[in-house]
């Protein structure tokens, strides 16, 4: 079974990556990439192509982590000026700046330009909360601000990813507006399946069986489905238990989305040269998010710390990338990486770059 043996490859270079403290995506894609290089080498008895079993554990992998995003769907959260308007205003002025843009040098299409433009708008939800989570900061006005900002941005992500499927929902599709008279079930279920096994158990029938299968099978989109059912529970008081005991779940079935990215082909100079120059623009995106902080009256050491956790690029624009980019994978994943490799060190000093500059 290779694909055992690409996710231990997978592990390895995951932690070489965390022992210099980077963020063990890094890791991960860059051992797909090793893999499909390895393939490549004349006499190499080694073969990595992507098979049916990493995609459906890579399509696990995105299910689960929107399944844990939607139980963080709480209103109190993301109802906010800042948050709402922070997140809609900077997702509207990267696309019209970005999207000419990249029309111009890229000799590209105006969709695949704005599709572009789309992917790059997002932010880290992984990165921002393992940093957060780390400095003891998720709880912090900041933390909360981000985090806000963050769900606002997936919630786009996945309108994004719905238009661009193209998928005509059945007449049984009207079924999904009874899904809040489901909740007092699912909230019995939640209370009864205990804290060990049966509660990541639960977790897996609600985002993959009912929402990745059971909204396929009305012709809307799965990811749609997981989003769903983790947002009917978001407001259970064990909501963050379930969230907690699906993290380690989703992320050992995330490495297959990434190993799938990295196996599918080598990055060529012109991948190389558009994550550069998408890395050289990243400081924009932080300063634009810093003065829309400021513009919604936030005071400027909350808005630099708010600011500096969103400056990186984010996986979503990889998810929305394999819907309707898929030519866009390598180019995005290798700007993705290097995004973590600026932001993630750069977040560990946050405090003292303020206190300094």
């Amino acid at each position: 079974m290779p694909e055992a043996i690409w996710i231990s490859f997978a592990f390895g270079l995951g932690l070489l990556v965390k022992v210099v403290h980077l963020p063990p995506l890094v890791g991960y894609l860059a051992a797909g990439f090793i893999l499909s290089a390895l393939t490549a080498f004349p006499g190499s008895n080694i073969s990595a192509e992507p098979t049916e079993v990493l995609g459906h554990i890579a399509h696990l992998g995105v299910l689960l982590m929107l399944f844990t995003v939607g139980l963080k769907l709480k209103f109190k959260t993301i109802i906010s000026t800042e948050v709402i308007g922070g997140s809609l205003l900077h997702f509207g002025i990267t696309c019209f700046v970005f999207t000419p843009g990249l029309y111009l040098f890229l000799d590209i299409t105006w969709y695949v330009a704005f599709m572009l433009a789309v992917a790059l708008s997002f932010s880290s939800t992984i990165l921002a909360a393992k940093v957060l989570e780390s400095k003891r900061e998720l709880r912090a006005f900041h933390g909360r601000v981000a985090i806000g900002i963050l769900v606002m941005q997936d919630l786009i992500a996945l309108v994004v990813m719905s238009l661009a499927a193209g998928k005509t929902p059945s007449e049984w599709a009207l079924i999904v507006f009874g899904l809040p008279l489901l909740r007092p079930l699912l909230f019995r279920l939640l209370d009864a399946s205990g804290h060990d096994e049966l509660l990541v158990l639960l977790g897996m029938l609600l985002a993959l069986v009912l929402g990745g299968l059971g909204f396929e099978a009305v012709g809307l989109s799965s990811e749609l489905g997981a989003l769903l059912f983790g947002a009917v529970l978001a407001n259970h008081p064990r909501s963050q238990e379930l969230a907690k005991s699906l993290w380690s779940v989703k992320e050992i079935f995330l490495v297959g989305f990434f190993l799938q990215i990295g196996i599918g082909g080598l990055p060529d100079m012109h991948s190389v040269m558009f994550a550069l120059a998408a890395s050289l623009i990243l400081p924009l995106k932080g300063i634009l998010f810093f003065f829309l902080m400021i513009l919604f009256r936030l005071r400027a050491r909350s808005s630099f710390l708010t600011s500096l956790a969103l400056t990186n690029y984010s996986e979503f624009g990889l998810i929305v990338a394999s819907i309707a980019l898929p030519q866009w994978m390598v180019p995005l994943a290798i700007t993705v990486a290097f995004s973590f490799v600026i932001s993630a060190p750069l977040n560990r000093v946050a405090h003292s770059l303020y206190e300094r500059f």
